[in-house]
């Protein structure tokens, strides 16, 4: 199971902006579009549509995303609508998100809160 289908590409049209694994990036990311981290990034990334954190991926700051899927470090806490965590990810931080999915192998350190938005609440 998987949020992101299979075969996205991210060739939609839409911004996608990569960090690829010979950059290091110090600061906050406001991203309108889509971010892959193969590198490492010390800040935080908000606004974004979805971030991709790739298996060699670091990230030392806060996330917030639509979609997050995360297969590398995460140092900060972590806010999204879906969220993926793959078995070879390592969070760090305070996790905030409507839907998760968690891979054996995994490893989180911190607080989980899995609630749906509000305008999904039946009552």
């Amino acid at each position: 199971m998987s949020f992101l289908k299979k075969n996205t590409d991210f060739t939609s049209g839409e911004h996608i902006s990569i960090i690829s694994a010979e950059c290091y990036f110090q600061g906050t990311l406001s991203v309108q579009g889509s971010l892959r981290v193969d590198g490492h990034l010390n800040g935080s990334v908000d606004n974004a549509k979805h971030i991709v954190v790739g298996e060699d991926g670091k990230v030392e700051g806060d996330l917030s995303a639509k979609t997050i899927i995360l297969s590398g470090e995460v140092n900060g806490n972590v806010c999204a609508d879906d969220l993926e965590i793959l078995n070879t990810a390592k969070i760090s931080g305070d996790v905030r998100a409507g839907r998760v999915l968690v891979e054996q192998g995994a490893s989180l350190n911190g607080k989980m809160v899995v609630e749906p938005p509000k305008e999904e609440v039946k009552k």
